[in-house]
C-alpha cells in the first residue's frame, strides 16, 4: 500500500476515533491564524473527514474543502463545496481565497511543494496557515502504544517509514519549515512549537486515536478478537500512567501572501 491508498476506506474510523484528537488540534489552528478569519473564502487542504473545516466554519468562514481521499470527503454530510485533488495540484485559479489552511497535512509531502501551491490560490494580503507533529523526540503517548504493538509484532508499512525519514525533519523543524515557507514566497512568517491540550484524560481514548491512524489500523484489523482485546488492554496499562500529563508537541505555521508571491506564481503557471 502506498500513502496515496493508505486513507481510502478509512473515513469511518477516522472521524470516529483520529479526530477525538485531531478537531483539537484544528481548533488550535484556526485559533493560530494571524487574521481573523470571520467573513473569509477559507481553503482546507487535506480536509480528511472535515474537522479543520468545521473549526473554520464555527470562527465564521465559508470554506472550500479539497483532499485527494474521495472517501474521506465523501463522508463530510455538510453543504461546503468539495474538490478531490492533491495539495502539489489544487484546481482553483491564483488568489480564490483569502485562506489557505492545512492540519497536518505538511508531513505527509515536501512542505515546500504544499506551501507553493497554497500560496498560489490565496489572495495578496491573505493568510496561509498550517499545523505539524513537531520533531526533535518521540511523543511519550504514543511511543508508549507503538512499543506494545512491536511486541505483538507490528510494523510500520513503507510509505509511513518513508514519510518519517524523508518529511519530518522538515516539516517538525521550525528553521527548516520557515525556510520552506519563504522559499514558497510567504513572508511574515511565524512558527512555533506549542503542547497543546487535547482534552484526553482517559488512556482507552489515547489508544482508540493511535489504533485507528491508517499506518497501524490494516494491521490491527488482522489479528483476532481476543488477540486485538490483550493487545489493546497492554497499551492502556502503558499509556494510564502518563495520560494525565499527555501534550502533543505541535508545529504552527502561520504566513502572509504578498502581492510579488502571487505574481511570481502567476508567471510559473504560465511558463508551465
Amino acid at each position: 500500500m502506498a500513502l496515496a491508498d493508505a486513507y481510502d476506506g478509512r473515513a469511518a474510523s477516522w472521524d470516529r476515533e483520529v479526530c477525538l484528537v485531531y478537531r483539537p488540534l484544528a481548533v488550535a489552528l484556526v485559533r493560530s491564524s494571524p487574521v481573523p478569519l470571520a467573513g473569509g473564502t477559507v481553503l482546507d487542504v487535506g480536509s480528511g473527514t472535515g474537522a479543520v473545516a468545521e473549526a473554520a466554519e464555527a470562527a465564521g468562514a465559508s470554506v472550500v474543502a479539497v483532499d485527494r481521499s474521495l472517501d474521506m470527503l465523501a463522508f463530510a454530510t455538510s453543504r461546503r463545496p468539495l474538490a478531490g485533488a492533491d495539495v502539489a495540484a489544487l484546481p482553483f485559479r491564483d488568489e480564490a481565497f483569502d485562506a489557505a489552511l492545512a492540519g497536518f497535512v505538511l508531513n505527509h509531502l515536501p512542505p515546500l511543494t504544499a506551501l507553493r501551491e497554497m500560496a498560489r490560490v490565496v489572495r495578496p494580503g491573505g493568510v496561509v496557515v498550517a499545523s505539524t507533529w513537531a520533531g526533535g523526540g518521540r511523543d511519550p503517548v504514543k511511543a508508549a502504544i507503538d512499543d506494545v504493538l512491536h511486541r505483538w509484532g507490528w510494523r510500520s508499512p513503507d510509505w509511513y517509514r518513508r514519510m518519517m525519514a524523508d518529511v519530518l525533519p522538515v516539516s517538525g523543524d521550525l528553521t527548516r519549515l520557515s525556510s520552506a515557507a519563504r522559499a514558497a514566497g510567504l513572508v511574515d512568517v511565524a512558527a512555533a512549537v506549542r503542547r497543546e491540550d487535547v482534552g484526553v484524560r482517559h488512556a482507552s481514548t489515547a489508544v482508540a486515536y493511535r489504533l485507528a491512524t491508517p499506518q497501524i489500523a490494516p494491521w490491527l484489523a488482522r489479528l483476532d478478537s481476543p488477540t486485538k482485546a490483550q493487545l489493546i488492554q497492554q497499551a492502556c496499562n502503558a499509556v494510564s500512567p502518563i495520560i494525565e500529563q499527555w501534550r502533543p508537541a505541535v508545529v504552527l505555521l502561520a504566513a502572509r501572501v504578498d502581492r510579488q508571491t502571487n505574481r511570481r506564481a502567476c508567471r510559473s503557471n504560465a511558463a508551465a
